[in-house]
């Protein structure tokens, strides 16, 4: 019987109605995108970013990734003026073209502040050549650089 008064009266299509009515007033934002950016949400999930300084090389992070994309790989030497073990970074790679974007890496992090985070607000990863950005090495997630403003000469 409800559904046949929910045929009948097109419930849904006045609820939907409405909604378009109610976006119908409300001001419109428009951005011209190359030559104007606009700022993403707080809890926006972008590019990697490393900080070597912080990491402790403990692998966590490499362990926690579902899909294994983290490769890091560190030795140790005596430092000369402490005489103690250290460890060193030699390499610490992600493979960006299988990536989800989960957060998982940055949640298994134990250093407070984060030595890897996701939140760098950078999202125009786009590039002209087809593999260019998709396997990020160690200076690279350190020394991340946000995109080069917009110029009327790339357009020629």
């Amino acid at each position: 019987m409800k559904r046949l008064l929910d045929k009948i009266m097109l419930l849904d299509l006045f609820a939907g109605l409405g909604i378009t009515f109610r976006h119908l007033w409300k001001r419109k934002v428009t951005v011209q995108y190359p030559e104007e950016r606009m700022e993403p949400a707080h809890r926006f999930r972008g590019m990697f970013r490393l900080d070597e300084d912080r990491c402790i090389k403990c692998t966590l992070c490499a362990r926690d990734c579902p899909i294994d994309i983290i490769y890091i790989d560190w030795h140790q030497e005596v430092n000369p003026e402490t005489e103690k073990k250290e460890k060193l970074l030699d390499r610490f790679d992600i493979d960006i073209q299988r990536c989800m974007f989960c957060g998982l890496c940055e949640e298994a992090c134990p250093t407070t502040p984060k030595s890897i985070w996701l939140t760098s607000k950078t999202y125009e990863l786009a590039s002209y050549e087809r593999w260019q950005n998709l396997f990020v090495d160690m200076e690279e997630l350190q020394d991340w650089k946000i995109r080069p403003k917009y110029t009327d000469e790339e357009i020629a």
